[in-house]
């Protein structure tokens, strides 16, 4: 039987909070949707910690593949007219899907939609309800692709397009969700609600803040360039603006790190495609910093 809304929690040894969030989407205003829980192959207590929500789960147990397999795994079980995602670390507000659904049938012309996110660790501004429907923003592919970074636990989308577009590219270590994202907006109009509808945990060491992802971005635009064609040269100033962003932003991490000669390199790189005072600061203060760091030692 078909259900309006398809929910996929991704799971890796996540007994210490899965229950909270599928507590949050129980506690949902809207209740037609199926509940489908991943366990990415957990060595903790995860799938004993799921037993008393049996009956209103779907678990699929799986070798650990990571999260883009977990999702894609969900993805080719969910039956419902709309994708939704749902990190098991993260939590949902009471109206979040009800707001979604109603956004998205209000909105034909929508491929997919998001909503705002909280980072606050506390928990009680869950329970907070706005009186007033959230105001709806349109995004096209352009203003997408200038700031792709949607918090996956905020996403739904249509499933007929994700059977379009394919599923999450697993060969991607991080940036996979911005790839999605990208390959989504390119088939219509994204969706924002602006009102805060997920609460998620910002959990040091996530996949997001490895210095690898800066590449993997890198890798995510030239794909969505070549997918252009012909219109890829319409592109070229977005583009080196986006790149330049993504240098910019991994010389800085890099020079955080103490690497400063990496820091520099990528910080020239982010220079050669937009000029930038404050880049050029940066990259005097990488050199003073290699500089300094032998004297630094001999002390």
């Amino acid at each position: 039987m078909t259900v309006a809304v398809s929910i996929i929690i991704p799971a890796y040894n996540s007994a210490a909070f899965i229950d909270k969030a599928i507590e949050s989407i129980l506690a949902q205003s809207f209740d037609d949707y199926e509940i489908i829980v991943v366990d990415d192959g957990s060595k903790d207590d995860t799938v004993a910690s799921l037993e008393k929500y049996q009956a209103k789960i779907q678990l699929i147990s799986q070798q650990n593949g990571g999260a883009s397999k977990a999702r894609n795994t969900g993805i080719q079980a969910a039956t419902g007219e709309f994708v939704a995602f749902l990190d098991s670390d993260d939590l949902w507000r009471p109206q979040k899907l009800m707001d979604q659904v109603n956004a998205m049938r209000a909105q034909p012309d929508w491929v997919a939609c998001y909503t705002e996110t909280s980072y606050k660790a506390d928990e009680e501004t869950l329970n907070q309800q706005s009186e007033q429907a959230p105001e709806l923003v349109s995004k096209d592919l352009q203003q997408v692709f200038l700031h792709p970074y949607l918090v996956t636990s905020s996403f739904m989308v249509r499933r007929e397009v994700l059977n379009k577009v394919g599923l999450f590219d697993e060969s991607l270590k991080t940036a996979e969700d911005i790839d999605l994202y990208l390959r989504i907006a390119e088939q219509g109009l994204i969706g924002l609600l602006q009102t805060s509808l997920v609460w998620k945990a910002d959990i040091e060491g996530s996949l997001g803040s490895l210095l690898s992802s800066y590449q993997d971005n890198l890798d995510v635009v030239d794909a969505f360039l070549a997918r252009q064609g012909s219109n890829s040269a319409s592109w070229g100033d977005l583009v080196g603006k986006v790149k330049a962003k993504i240098y910019l932003d991994w010389g800085k991490d890099l020079l955080w790190n103490e690497q400063c000669f990496a820091a520099f390199k990528a910080l020239s790189q982010s220079l050669s495609l937009k000029f930038s005072g404050a880049t050029v600061w940066l990259m005097i203060k990488a050199l003073i910093k290699a500089a300094l760091s032998p004297l630094r030692g001999s002390k």
